[in-house]
């Protein structure tokens, strides 16, 4: 199959010449500089985000550092002059931001001239000394900045010897982004080039940050991006609330953003298989990395439908390409999963989701949100929980005459979701890393993660067209999926259970299918019950529910218990079979009104008890007895005749307490020692 880039390579070096003429006409220069009549501007969208998170989570959450460690000839006196020449040229260096008539605004000041802040470790113990450049970096990082009064930037020197320091930087989010740094190195070394040679050029900006803030500003409130809004209101009005990851800890009432990272490295040779595997599916290794990723995320939330966010330059005119800025955006990816699909389905769905998503990714993620018009939730993000960040190493390269650079990893020990896979494509292979809310997570699951990711990795080359069920099962930590089918409301059995899951430390996922749809969800293949059959489901019945609204005299009551019950028998172990799923059948009581009428109770007996020896000769069917229950927790009284009557609801509360408490240790002694 022919690539893009085999495309390109048979081009004559006239058509080549047209499409680059043709890339840059698309990115038509149409922000007009606006009139500096005043230092105080509109805030863009995502400054407005920021600003307002700023003011509920300060002390460095929201900082951005990178750091270079610099050998070989290096003129402090010309570094700090350089730098200098950054900050007077890109009035964003010079933004601080304030209200001004109520209003979140951003406020240019003047330039003033500035000196490095130096730190000396020459005489630090050099066994010692990466520690310690760690360890200063982080605290630099880590350090808050007053968005009111500024600089909203910090740079740093180490000084490890004559011929080796490290650059440290460190700029609010409000004022950059990743793209950022590499104007910011790119700039240096141009300039520092320039200084070695006598030249002092200095270039001017055609437009600045104020000026795209205005522009964006206009579009979005002249209704031009109104169709891109649409787009995602459609795409995302069903998304769910959130992931069902494995959580170590129990998530608090607002949100933290106390992190981590584990940082892991995937070496030549695995990448190679990688990229093959790529062109064979006519996808790039950021479309790979991105489906590896959900499918991990699918393996450990057993979600069929997921959201993973991911972040696009959102650069589209030339000018704004050598502008320091906060102009990244971030679009959501949402997969739609079964087990029985393929990896190379899953690839392809996801490729063809992100095409969609980088054509509609101008419209702040910010006005998507509020044209969902979604419940906001203090406890996590919205829309989505997990990011991924490709970067590639060329935009983390900078040549410097007479001077080697590398980039050092800083810590910040902050997490802005509860998880995010940051990958740079080197040369060599990726280097990566999971950043994690540690109030979540703790960091053992963190680090069988990666062991998991890369073990996805290996088999996802090794052959694509294996099912996502297959690939599932090779994980080592997986959330059980418990799916509650019930003939009547089963909602309050949800709190016992989930007190007991969580007291014998069982991950789990507690859902609950519609209720009187037992037998529509033992033969639907696209219900709830099937969708989640690699987990456990509970079936909760109570066969008076289905001679609903018959008299008791009604001679085809018999007719019709002996039908349903035959039927059950059959899409029950129809259904076991089919999927190798453990069921708990659980025989609930009958009513006080049943239990009056003695024929129709003679009745109800005789087809639970043919229910309950057909299903228990089924070894993935574990039946439980309920009126047995209710003389084990000694419960003379547990039916709700009102409840029954109003709302399908026919136990008090403290039978639906035995009930539950009963089905987890059934779930923990039987179906989660039979699989392991």
């Amino acid at each position: 199959m022919e690539t893009k880039k085999d495309k390109i390579k048979s081009l004559s070096r006239e058509q080549l010449a047209g499409l680059i003429t043709k890339s840059r006409d698309s990115k038509k220069r149409d922000i007009e500089r606006v009139a500096r009549t005043s230092n105080a501007f509109s805030q863009s969208f995502s400054q407005q985000r920021q600003w307002f998170m700023e003011q509920f989570m300060n002390g460095g959450v929201f900082n951005v550092p990178q750091s270079y460690r610099l050998k070989g000839d290096i003129r402090l006196d010309i570094l700090e002059d350089v730098l200098n020449a950054v900050v007077e040229k890109h009035e964003s260096l010079r933004t601080v931001f304030n209200t001004i008539d109520y209003i979140p605004s951003q406020i240019i000041k003047p330039y003033e001239r500035f000196q490095l802040d130096i730190i000396h470790l020459e005489e630090s113990d050099p066994s010692l000394r990466a520690a310690k450049i760690k360890e200063m970096n982080s605290e630099i990082a880590r350090r808050p900045f007053d968005l009111t009064v500024g600089p909203l930037w910090r740079f740093y020197v180490l000084i490890l010897s004559e011929e080796e320091i490290v650059l440290t930087l460190s700029l609010h989010h409000i004022i950059c982004d990743g793209w950022s740094f590499g104007v910011i190195m790119n700039e240096i070394a141009g300039a520092y080039r320039d200084r070695l040679h006598g030249q002092a050029t200095r270039s001017l900006l055609q437009v600045q940050y104020v000026d795209y803030s205005e522009w964006q500003r206009k579009r979005i409130e002249g209704g031009q991006l109104d169709d891109q809004l649409e787009y995602w209101i459609g795409k995302l009005k069903d998304a769910p609330k959130a992931i069902h990851l494995p959580y170590d800890y129990r998530r608090g009432s607002t949100q933290t953003y106390r992190g981590r990272t584990e940082y892991f490295f995937i070496e030549t040779e695995a990448v190679k298989a990688m990229s093959d595997r790529c062109v064979q599916m006519n996808g790039s290794m950021y479309h790979m990395m991105m489906s590896a990723l959900t499918l991990l995320m699918h393996g450990y939330s057993l979600d069929n439908k997921l959201c993973i966010g991911t972040p696009v330059a959102n650069r589209n005119q030339l000018e704004l390409e050598k502008l320091i800025g906060l102009f990244i955006n971030t679009v959501v990816i949402q997969s739609e999963i079964a087990s029985s699909m393929t990896f190379a389905e899953l690839f392809t769905q996801v490729r063809d989701h992100c095409m969609e998503a980088f054509n509609h990714a101008e419209i702040p993620f910010e006005q998507v949100v509020t044209g969902l018009d979604i419940e906001r939730q203090m406890q996590h993000s919205p829309v989505f929980q997990v990011l991924y960040v490709q970067t590639e190493e060329s935009m983390l390269s900078v040549s410097i005459p007479g001077i080697e650079v590398e980039v050092l990893p800083v810590s910040v020990e902050t997490a802005q979701f509860d998880l995010s896979l940051y990958a740079t494509i080197l040369k060599n292979g990726i280097s990566a890393g999971f950043e994690y809310n540690t109030d979540l997570f703790a960091q053992d699951t963190i680090l069988q993660m990666i062991e998991d990711f890369k073990l996805l990795i290996q088999l996802i080359t090794e052959n694509p067209d294996r099912t996502i069920g297959e690939f599932v099962s090779s994980l080592s930590r997986k959330k059980v999926v418990m799916t509650v089918v019930s003939s009547f409301e089963s909602g309050p059995v949800g709190e016992p259970m989930e007190f007991w899951l969580d007291k014998l430390r069982i991950d789990y996922k507690l859902q609950f299918a519609p209720y009187s749809q037992v037998f529509q969800q033992l033969i639907d293949d696209t219900g709830l019950l099937c969708r989640s059959s690699q987990g456990i489901g509970i079936l909760l019945l109570r066969l008076e529910d289905w001679i609903q609204g018959m008299d008791a005299k009604d001679a085809r009551l018999e007719a019709v218990l002996t039908d349903n019950a035959n039927r059950f028998i059959q899409y029950a172990c129809s259904f076991v079979n089919k999927h190798q799923s453990k069921v708990i059948l659980y025989l609930c009581p009958a009513s006080d009104k049943v239990n009056q009428m003695n024929e129709t109770k003679r009745l109800i007996q005789q087809s639970e008890q043919k229910i309950a020896a057909e299903c228990a000769k089924n070894g993935n069917i574990s039946v439980l007895h309920g009126d047995e229950i209710a003389v084990k927790y000694k419960l003379s009284e547990y039916n709700d005749g009102l409840g029954d009557e109003e709302g399908h609801v026919p136990y008090l509360r403290e039978y639906y307490t035995a009930m539950g408490t009963e089905l987890v240790m059934s779930i923990y002694n039987t179906a989660l020692q039979s699989t392991g």
